[in-house]
């Protein structure tokens, strides 16, 4: 309905419009030198939506034919007018949406040359069949072409934005502006009385009034003045028959007036876009001056926040000179003066007498300046004097163009941390000390145990041995159990020795040499192949091939990992086999598996089992015996030996220990 009524209305209006403007038709009758309709045409699309174009249609169809054309005459300029006010609004749309006001210079030329270009629509729709109605000669074919292509753009730039602009809430007037448009209306009224009434002849006089409008008012008051200037010059001279365009011929007159106005229009809309556009400009400016003043004042009380609530650190600044410029509360709680005591006091205030004399506070102003920071440990005083044992950051503040501005210092209090320092320094001097201590003890009492001990294996050996068979049985089975529990207590301490030895540093030399590996496995086959047999256990020493005949290690120490790690195989493999095998580990190592079936050793186990005194299990210390100090020997003497020792094991199901040592780098030749 509301449509209709919107439909309606534009055919009523276009009708008034064009019986107005038919009036001032070139010769033959069909062409005027400004068609508002065409404007009004185009607006009325434009707000009210495209489907409007019938009401454009009828509008033009009863006027032409209101003013004696014929049907196919009216039709022909109807259909012209309303397909061109049908595809420059389809257009205008698609780019510019609704322009109630132009904002851009771009968006009034994209409108103007919509408008220009599309104007030709109507005159080349509408001409072509009347031509073949009425005989028209080509000049006057081409006249008459020109003139409806000229009244149709003027039409459509002058009244379309106009009708836009006053669709749009106009600016807030006040008492002192309703003023200047009093003031404005009549001064313009007069120049128009004097350039197009008086015959002054200077059209230049009305361009001012545009521009006054333009930057004092808004924009529809721009395209009213445009349209009431355009307004004058036709009245002047279509009825008055005076200004500087009446002395001219009919056709000329209107062309020439044509021109003028077009001219008033696209300069008043351009200047009003230009100033719209620089006042978007600046209003965009401002609010992002207003945001990003707005975003440097939170930073910086968020910033002030964050520096007083830090109260670890003392966070402060200095005037280039060194004076205090802030102070903060972590600065009150470490150094003990309040801000109102020390802003504006040189911050050598905080530095033993000593310092102060030989310059040390500017000089390290100099370095920071020279720099850009100066960082050091060292002593500070308090208000009360006390010293306490500062960190301290200083770093130089310089502006854009490098100008000094001051220093940022940072303070931190590390006086507890020094003393726990000294104390972790003097606890460490004395486990050293004490651990020296105890390896040397171990060390003295392992040989003063010895020395009696091997005294008491020769005896208990002369006598399990009963050379001279003057002992029983029963006798000869003590001296044997006294043999080999000596032989024990000869193992431990040995070990205690080299566990002694390798604690205290004194293990440190070692003999490097050729390590014949076949004599390795040689030796080793002839000391565990008795124990094998009796435990009924397999055992083997394998040589895997592409092996070099000797590696350049200590032979001595190497064998004592691999006896003790052998030793633990068998003591720990109740059934089934015990096997080494030496292989080569990359291009620059060999390995050493011992490999066992035996009980194996829980996951929790393998991380403690290499540490001095631990088994798998406290159990194992009393069914199998032992110290628990094997392992741990051959760890460090495979550290030693620049390798490391590996495990892999499986509770039931065995163990296998892997010494890897670093290959000579003189190659030997391989073993086949």
């Amino acid at each position: 309905m509301l449509r209709t009524a919107q439909a309606v209305l534009l055919a009523v209006v276009y009708f008034a419009a064009a019986k107005v403007s038919l009036l001032v038709a070139i010769p033959p009758g069909y062409a005027t030198a400004i068609w508002p309709p065409s404007g009004i045409a185009l607006a009325a699309l434009l707000l009210w939506g495209i489907p409007l174009w019938p009401g454009a249609w009828i509008g033009s169809f009863a006027a032409n034919l209101m003013v004696g054309g014929s049907v196919l005459t009216a039709t022909a300029i109807a259909s012209g007018s309303s397909l061109q006010a049908f595809a420059i609004a389809t257009l205008v749309r698609r780019h510019l949406g609704v322009p109630r006001r132009f904002l851009r210079v771009r968006e009034v030329l994209t409108f103007v040359g919509l408008a220009a270009g599309g104007a030709v629509i109507a005159p080349t729709v509408a001409l072509l069949p009347l031509a073949t109605i009425y005989p028209l000669q080509a000049p006057d074919l081409a006249s008459n072409w020109w003139t409806w292509w000229q009244g149709d753009a003027c039409g459509m730039l002058i009244v379309a934005p106009l009708i836009l602009s006053w669709t749009e809430p106009g600016m807030r007037w006040s008492g002192r502006k309703a003023a200047e448009a009093v003031a404005f209306t009549v001064l313009l009224l007069l120049a128009g009385e004097i350039v197009f009434g008086a015959g002054f002849g200077r059209t230049f006089v009305m361009v001012p009034f545009v521009i006054w409008a333009a930057f004092r008012f808004d924009q529809r008051e721009v395209t009213t003045t445009s349209a009431a200037i355009c307004a004058m010059a036709l009245w002047y001279t279509l009825h008055r028959e005076s200004g500087p365009f009446a002395d001219v011929g009919r056709n000329e007159m209107l062309l020439l007036l044509l021109v003028f106005v077009s001219t008033i229009v696209v300069t008043g809309l351009m200047i009003s876009a230009v100033l719209a556009q620089l006042e978007m400009a600046r209003e965009d400016l401002e609010t992002r001056v207003r945001e990003r003043t707005a975003l440097l004042a939170d930073s910086e009380r968020r910033f002030r926040l964050m520096v007083d609530s830090v109260v670890d650190y003392a966070i402060f600044m200095l005037d280039p000179r060194g004076n205090i410029a802030s102070w903060n509360p972590g600065a009150q709680r470490i150094k003990g003066y309040s801000a109102a005591e020390i802003i504006g006091e040189h911050f050598s205030k905080f530095y033993p007498p000593e310092e102060i004399a030989n310059g040390k506070p500017q000089w390290e102003l100099e370095v920071a300046s020279r720099e850009g920071r100066f960082e050091e440990e060292g002593w500070r005083l308090r208000k009360d004097g006390s010293p306490f044992w500062a960190s301290v950051v200083l770093s130089a503040v310089r502006d854009e163009k490098g100008t000094l501005l001051g220093f940022a210092k940072v303070t931190r209090d590390l006086t507890e941390k020094k003393r726990g320092e000294a104390e972790l320094v003097r606890a460490k001097v004395e486990a050293e000390r004490a651990n020296e201590s105890k390896s040397q003890f171990l060390a003295n009492m392992s040989h003063e145990l010895r020395t009696p001990l091997n005294s008491l294996l020769i005896l208990a050996k002369l006598l399990s041995d009963n050379v001279g068979g003057n002992l029983n049985e029963k006798q000869v089975r003590f001296a044997q159990t006294i043999y080999a529990s000596g032989m024990d207590l000869l193992a431990l301490i040995n070990d205690l020795l080299d566990l002694a030895k390798i604690e205290s540093g004194a293990v440190t030399a070692l003999n490097i040499g050729p390590a014949p590996l076949e004599d390795i496995k040689r030796e080793l086959d002839r000391l565990f192949h008795q124990v094998a047999l009796e435990k009924k256990l397999d055992f083997a020493v394998d040589l895997a091939p592409g092996l070099p005949h000797t590696i350049r290690t200590d032979a001595t120490r190497l064998k004592q990992v691999l006896k003790n790690l052998l030793a633990n195989a068998f003591k720990f493999t109740p059934k089934g086999s015990v096997r080494l095998r030496i292989m080569r580990r990359g291009s620059d190592a060999v390995a050493f598996s011992v490999t066992d079936t035996g009980i194996g050793i829980p996951p929790e186990k393998q991380t403690i089992i290499f540490d001095a005194f631990q088994q798998a299990d406290g159990s194992t210390s009393r069914q199998y015996g032992g110290t628990g100090l094997g392992l741990s020997i051959s760890r460090e003497l495979a550290r030693l030996l620049g390798g490391e020792l590996h495990l892999e094991s499986m509770p039931g199901k065995g163990s296998t220990f892997t010494l890897v040592l670093p290959l000579s780098d003189e190659r030997a030749a391989t073993t086949a």
